[in-house]
């Protein structure tokens, strides 16, 4: 096609192996030993990466390059260690809800399912489950045993995105030029644990308090509350589980750029001694569109095998430039 089009493949796959892992120590061995790093674990990532890009010159005064940048991707723990299958991660405010599992990805959140609130006394005496009370979470039994218990816990979520992707869009016309990029994640989820300081009343109380806290549950609201009932409290049922009402999805698509510039003539800047001049306008980060609640869907956190939580990280900034270039 003239080269109007270029398409680039890449189908991959990396199996990682002897990864640096904790083996845990015996008890016998007491309290002051650390446990040593061994090169045992072994990871799996595969996908398929491929660009688009287009380009024309629609005439001597217009010309565009638009290229598609997308990258799908599976991650994968394949082995721990003999008899290990998996360990957690660390712990926010006494609640834990990262594990790294055989069969998973990594940074898994994991915890109990809320399937509502306790809305009636008869709810309240369907399941035995600690800390329980009317407005508090409602957890799924997952064994069916009749009671809430540890072994109750799931998988409820993962940071690591199904899709990445991003369109860079490059227009001509004349002595002008347009570009964007735009920027997009989509599968992944986010704990949102910031709302442990913006959703419950006791636990910590010298926070602000967010907006969920206007729709805490009532008799009214039932399940449609946004937050749990507004108390002092916490227990099981309230705010000291990790459980699926923090996380929420990380889907989000941002425009990351975008700039429009004015070049000089050739002709002009002959007669002005000068081989380029160009004046512009840019902005970044002035538009992101998602349904995350919190500050902002691109949660860093920790490395590796602990990231994906929400601690109230900083926001990205928008930021907008005037630029002059001048040549000699």
């Amino acid at each position: 096609l003239n080269n109007k089009l270029e398409i680039v493949l890449d189908w991959w796959k990396k199996d990682t192996r002897e990864l640096l892992y904790n083996i845990p120590l015996p008890g016998v061995v007491g309290n002051q030993a650390a446990a040593p790093s061994v090169n045992i674990a072994s990871m799996l990532n595969k996908g398929v990466d491929f660009q688009l890009k287009f380009r024309d010159d629609l005439s001597s005064d217009f010309n565009y390059e638009i290229t598609l940048n997308n990258s799908f991707l599976k991650n994968e723990i394949t082995f721990l260690a003999d008899g290990i299958e998996f360990f957690d991660g660390g712990s926010y405010r006494g609640n834990s809800p990262i594990r790294n599992a055989l069969g998973r990805s990594l940074s898994s959140f994991f915890g109990y399912n809320v399937i509502g609130y306790f809305n009636s006394d008869a709810e309240l005496s369907s399941i035995d489950q600690p800390g329980e009370g009317l407005g508090r979470f409602r957890y799924e039994d997952i064994n069916g045993d009749g009671a809430i218990t540890p072994d109750d816990r799931t998988f409820i979520g993962s940071p690591v995105p199904d899709y990445t992707g991003g369109a860079n869009i490059n227009i001509g016309y004349k002595n002008f030029n347009f570009e964007t990029y735009w920027f997009a994640s989509v599968g992944n989820e986010i704990y949102n644990q910031s709302k442990w300081f913006t959703d419950f009343f006791g636990t910590f109380e010298g926070s602000a308090k967010g907006i969920r806290a206007l729709d805490s549950w009532t008799p009214a609201l039932g399940n449609d509350a946004a937050a749990p009932i507004w108390e002092s409290a916490a227990n099981l049922s309230t705010s000291s589980a990790a459980n699926s009402w923090y996380v929420e999805s990380g889907t989000f698509v941002r425009l990351q750029r975008v700039a429009l510039t004015y070049s000089l003539d050739g002709n002009l800047l002959d007669r002005l001694g000068l081989s380029n001049v160009s004046v512009g306008i840019a902005a970044n980060n002035v538009l992101t569109l998602t349904g995350y609640s919190g500050l902002d869907p691109m949660v860093g956190g920790g490395a590796d095998t602990n990231f994906g939580v929400d601690v109230g990280n900083y926001p990205v900034t928008p930021s907008y430039m005037l630029n002059l270039s001048i040549g000699f």
